[in-house]
């Protein structure tokens, strides 16, 4: 698990046009493969203008299915904050954008972001049984509106990244997280459009809808035995949220 296996096969163009695609440089932080699927962490970076070592990086993650015979793939989903892109891009315009023959190989993530899964050993088929209990309890909330028996799957000592909220820690601060997201937001109804399992790692796809429309989030998990849960991430677009009309 990790690493960047099949790099090759799964190389894409970033999704970011115009001046700015010139110069931005990838650095991919991890890959699940789980069959067909594949899972990528991907920070997007761009060159201080200024030679010094301000960061304008943003990260996020990218879904790809193997369809046929080769390396042909069709993309699942890209799940990255839209407006953490446009913030950096008009930072790194103002500081003085690009930066001429400046390589940036050299860019990685932000050290310290998210933790890397337990090195357990713990077979596949406990994940998938714990990963099918989480998604019955999300099912269950969803339908009747009772959180806390999604929030009791996770350690005391959680950690959870949204890449649009910010970063809280502990199951208390989880409860209250999920409690004041679902008052925010225009969806009700979560359900599992796919999942990824690699070792402790899990990237699920859920597809949020509301009668404004739908959204593809992207959750990523690490398994700390027991049915427990020790880390979350979400990662999703807060500029394809449609919020119902006043």
């Amino acid at each position: 698990m990790g690493g960047t296996r099949d790099e090759a096969a799964l190389a894409r163009s970033g999704p970011v046009g115009g001046d700015v695609a010139a110069c931005v440089r990838r650095f991919t932080e991890w890959t699940m493969i789980d069959g067909d699927l594949s899972c990528r962490y991907v920070w997007l970076n761009l060159p201080d203008p200024t030679g010094g070592t301000v960061r304008y990086t943003v990260p996020g993650t990218e879904i790809v299915r193997r369809v046929g015979p080769g390396d042909r793939i069709e993309t699942v989903g890209e799940f990255r904050n839209g407006d953490a892109v446009d913030a950096m891009i008009a930072r790194w315009r103002t500081a003085g954008g690009p930066v001429a023959g400046y390589d940036g190989a050299e860019l990685r993530g932000i050290v310290g972001w998210a933790p890397e899964p337990l090195p357990l050993p713990i077979p596949r088929a406990e994940v998938e049984r714990a990963f099918g209990d989480l998604a019955a309890r999300l099912a269950s909330a969803s339908a009747g509106g009772e959180w806390a028996p999604v929030a009791a799957v996770f350690t005391d000592e959680v950690r959870v990244r949204d890449h649009v909220v910010g970063f809280v820690e502990g199951r208390h601060a989880l409860s209250a997280y999920i409690r004041d997201g679902v008052r925010r937001s225009p969806f009700s109804r979560y359900r599992v459009r796919l999942r990824i399992i690699d070792g402790n790692r899990v990237s699920t796809v859920l597809r949020a809808e509301g009668p404004s429309g739908g959204l593809d989030v992207n959750v990523v998990l690490h398994y700390a035995g027991g049915r427990r849960w020790s880390y979350v991430e979400v990662v999703y677009n807060p500029q394809e949220v449609v919020r119902p009309r006043a």
